[in-house]
């Protein structure tokens, strides 16, 4: 797959992945009851059949007016196409 915008605008870096939208759950430390505490375990369970990509515009279709979104490692977002050429 090739990038139409592989760095990025604003410091140069190339691009290191899409930015995805994850669902899971994250662990709790124990069963919770009416009168126990709970706290998150560390552990958290990926959905992965439920991951995507994020688009510019998140209520409107994929297409050539809606580009996905990639980022660097300074955690710098932009929009740009991808294809298999």
């Amino acid at each position: 797959m090739k990038l139409h915008t592989p760095t990025c605008p604003e410091c140069g870096q190339p691009a290191r992945g899409t930015v995805e939208h994850l669902t899971g759950y994250a662990q709790f430390t124990d069963e919770p009851g009416p009168d126990t505490d709970v706290d998150y375990s560390g552990w958290t369970e990926i959905w992965w059949d439920e991951q995507r990509t994020v688009h510019q515009k998140e209520d409107t279709p994929e297409g050539p007016d809606n580009l996905p979104l990639v980022c660097c490692p300074n955690g710098h977002t932009w929009p740009t196409a991808i294809s298999d050429w």
